[in-house]
């Protein structure tokens, strides 16, 4: 399920009160809506969520004029980003909910039942995903020109934040988007540069489950096409969602005690957004989101055991002989062997692995 943000309901706003976009920031409680949008997002299904909009946004009226048009129009712009549609007819009936709710004689609950009960599920389909690409860059452009934007992925604090290899994903990514003749950097794009790394956990464990960079650009022209073929901007703008998945890569990072975003966080960001592109080409691919995860949280996992083990004995060494590790270069050297060699281990193990399967496949017993 996707949601809205607070510039996605300012954005709505402007348009409904017919104000510029600068006077309705000024005039609308920020902290109220962004409230409102935290119970949304707790929501589990979409009729649910949508109650929590509808209901919080008439009774907090955080806007300057026409509170419950505003609510309404919210609830719609929500619905039609996951693939719904809200039935208004009878109006007279959605003029009674809300005359309820603002009295307080409907909560929550009742309103998520009305949502329940009107709401109309549709098919995705490609020229509803080439629709979805046009209006994010759209919602970008207009995030812009509230002049509010301070987002940790913009300029040189993403770098900072950044691996090199995660670094040259996103490096990857804007070049797929150039050959697929794309204006924009999606969540697709990400999965391709993830693919075409080569090195590293992430890339491995894709490979290993059959998302390759040729199945993944496949999918990426049937589901969305390619581009009309004019010249690509020299700044190929990020989606909303695509940035999105950079925060949730960080917030993946940070829960790990990382210091830095590395490949694997950035796929673990994909995989916490499965409505993406991305999401619906690694499930294609593969048995599921989750499966994806699981094998990467297991590959992770070992990694982190394992080079624990190496830097205890580093300084375990270091210890009983000092004189043998007078620089930092030196142990710090020993450390990047270290942890090639475990790279070059688990590609072992994985070959092993791979071994025994085809043994078993063959009814061949591999522990005989």
């Amino acid at each position: 399920m996707r949601h809205l943000g607070r510039y996605d309901v300012l954005a709505v706003a402007a348009r409904v009160l017919r104000c510029a976009s600068d006077d309705v920031v000024r005039r609308s409680d920020l902290d109220a809506i962004d409230r409102v949008l935290d119970e949304a997002r707790a929501a589990v299904a979409l009729a649910d969520a949508a109650g929590v909009l509808l209901a919080g946004l008439v009774r907090a009226r955080p806007f300057h004029g026409a509170n419950r048009v505003v609510a309404v129009a919210v609830v719609l712009q929500f619905a039609a980003l996951n693939h719904a549609e809200l039935q208004l007819e009878p109006v007279e009936d959605v003029d009674d909910l809300l005359d309820r709710i603002a009295s307080g004689a409907a909560d929550v609950d009742a309103a998520a039942r009305f949502v329940r009960s009107r709401l109309e599920h549709r098919a995705v389909t490609a020229d509803d995903l080439r629709e979805h690409f046009e209006t994010e860059l759209m919602i970008e452009e207009q995030l812009l020109s509230f002049g509010l934007e301070q987002e940790w992925w913009r300029g040189i604090q993403m770098y900072e934040r950044f691996s090199e290899p995660a670094r040259q994903i996103v490096l990857r990514a804007q070049e797929e988007a150039r050959q697929l003749d794309h204006v924009y950097v999606g969540t697709e794009h990400l999965l391709l540069g993830v693919t075409t790394s080569g090195t590293g956990i992430a890339a491995r464990v894709l490979a290993d489950l059959g998302i390759t960079a040729p199945a993944v650009r496949e999918l990426v022209v049937e589901i969305v096409g390619r581009g009309t073929g004019g010249a690509s901007p020299a700044r190929i703008p990020f989606t909303p969602r695509a940035k999105s998945t950079f925060e949730l890569a960080w917030n993946q990072a940070r829960e790990r005690g990382a210091e830095q975003v590395g490949p694997e966080h950035l796929l673990l960001g994909l995989l916490d957004d499965g409505h993406g592109v991305a999401g619906q080409i690694i499930t294609k691919l593969a048995e599921s989101t989750d499966a994806v995860r699981r094998k990467l949280e297991q590959r992770m996992d070992w990694r982190k055991r394992s080079e624990s083990v190496v830097a205890e004995t580093v300084t375990n060494l270091a210890a009983e002989d000092p004189s043998t590790w007078t620089t930092y270069c030196r142990r710090h050297h020993l450390i990047a062997e270290l942890n090639a060699l475990l790279d070059e281990n688990e590609r072992l193990h994985e070959q092993v692995a791979a071994l025994r399967d085809l043994l078993r496949r063959h009814n061949i017993d591999p522990d005989d």
